[in-house]
């Protein structure tokens, strides 16, 4: 695979047989650049927003805590109080917002070109709407994974259950509204950026296409911190990578992440109950394959094997 260099004055990417940029025509400095360091950015990347959260969840909870400490109690080695949730979706709101706010104030300052590390081609109508459906396929996707997991041993079902009243009790007090902008909307475009946006990228630098999404998946189910979204965090995070690929387009990842998060909020529980519906339901996650196909047969003479091509 050809190496690629950055152009220090434009910063566009050039592989390594041009002397000169192809973008301003600057003489290129070839530097280099290994996969160790790659891997090293990737990491500090996703530490600073994970560092992001935890200092803004500390700054914006202990006030609130302070203030309700009357209410507190521990459930499952998990202190509840009066307005937590509130407290902990707004840290992930300004936590994700702050991290936006970083990347943008870096390429300002910087007179980076956006393009090489992020793309964000017009999208039509067809691809608009099959990236509505591959987001909702994929809540129906996580929870076969979730199943097969299961079944396999991987999860108990006291994981599942305790996992479930966790999430219950951290923002299961907040507005549906609230839950809606911080999980559904603010988080998942922080989250895009981050890991389709600058994660991918950089290791497709150093690595073919299929291994730079396997790797952006994996390490996008790791920043969930827990075992269960982990696991249906690394498939879908996988398929939103290859969407991102097939389109060449930013606004579709984003599109269904904001879709599956979204409508896993409001999707009804009695749904997931009944045992025939949930069955019939399983069987939406079908979407996804097809939806991506779907993206790949109709952008095939503009498949981006390579993004920093």
């Amino acid at each position: 695979m050809k190496k690629r260099y950055k152009c220090k004055q434009c910063y566009a990417i050039n592989i390594d047989a041009y002397d000169h940029c192809v973008s301003c025509g600057a003489p290129l400095k070839h530097p280099k650049s290994t996969l160790f360091r790659v891997v090293f950015h990737v990491l500090g990347l996703m530490g600073l927003y994970i560092g992001l959260q935890a200092l803004l969840g500390i700054i914006v909870t202990i006030p609130v805590f302070l203030k309700n400490i009357d209410s507190a109690e521990v459930i499952d080695g998990i202190a509840i109080f009066d307005h937590s949730s509130d407290a902990i979706l707004t840290s992930i709101v300004l936590s994700a917002v702050l991290f936006i706010s970083i990347i943008v104030f870096y390429f300002y300052r910087r007179r980076f070109s956006v393009r090489p590390l992020y793309r964000f081609d017009k999208i039509g109508l067809t691809q608009l709407i099959w990236a509505v459906i591959i987001g909702f396929g994929c809540i129906f996707l996580s929870q076969v994974i979730l199943a097969v997991s299961e079944y396999v041993g991987i999860l108990s079902v006291d994981t599942l259950k305790g996992y479930e009243e966790e999430m219950a009790a951290l923002i299961g007090q907040s507005p549906v509204w609230l839950i809606v902008l911080t999980v559904g909307i603010i988080a998942p475009i922080a989250e895009e950026l981050l890991f389709r946006g600058l994660i991918l990228h950089l290791f497709n630098r150093h690595l073919n296409i299929r291994p730079a999404l396997i790797i952006q998946g994996i390490l996008f189910g790791l920043f969930h911190l827990n075992l269960v979204q982990g696991l249906y965090a690394s498939v879908t995070g996988i398929a939103m990578g290859m969407a991102y690929v097939f389109t060449g387009s930013l606004w579709v990842p984003i599109l269904i992440h904001i879709v599956n998060n979204t409508s896993a909020v409001l999707l009804p529980d009695s749904l997931m109950n009944d045992p025939v519906i949930y069955m019939m339901l399983l069987s939406l996650m079908l979407l996804v394959p097809l939806g991506l196909w779907v993206l790949y047969r109709e952008n095939q003479g503009k498949y981006i094997l390579d993004l920093n091509a």
